[in-house]
């Protein structure tokens, strides 16, 4: 660009690098950001749905969780696990953990925090994928009181 003094061009300058940083910021806020758990929290539905989305990816999600000695998943809901729907939960990769641990989370609902592996099926290839790498396994509480009816 031509520099006049005639205050045309000398004010268009600031517009093109205002425009320009603009365009960066904007780049850089919708561009993924791998590896952060907090950007990758997901339901147990957006995984089995399309695994492929999140097939790699560090993810944070909650389940209800099943741990017993050839059985290690997280599904949608207890009642799920209870009649063993597993198209509609996902593999633990974990290590074995000690009879305290296994009581604390067993059967309840559970914070998972680990890396999405959609090629790995678990037991039989029956389930929708895995969670591998798992760093985070807390129980949730549930929530206080009674739930409210819905409104009329």
């Amino acid at each position: 660009m031509r520099m006049r003094r005639n205050g045309l061009v000398i004010m268009a300058m600031p517009l093109a690098i205002g425009a320009v940083a603009l365009v960066m910021i904007v780049a850089v806020a919708t561009s993924p950001r791998a590896e952060d758990p907090r950007d990758t929290t997901v339901s147990l539905i957006q995984l089995i749905a399309t695994p492929a989305t999140f097939d790699g990816k560090r993810v944070s999600l909650v389940g209800y969780v099943v741990l017993e000695a050839d059985h290690s998943a997280v599904y949608l809901s207890e009642s799920d696990a209870r009649y063993g729907i597993a198209r509609n939960a996902l593999w633990l990769d974990i290590p074995a953990v000690g009879e305290s641990e296994r009581v604390r989370l067993h059967q309840r609902y559970v914070f998972i925090e680990g890396r999405f592996n959609a090629r790995r099926r678990g037991h039989r290839e029956l389930f929708g994928g895995t969670i591998e790498q798992i760093g985070r396994f807390e129980p949730v509480d549930a929530r206080p009181g009674p739930l409210m009816p819905a409104p009329h």
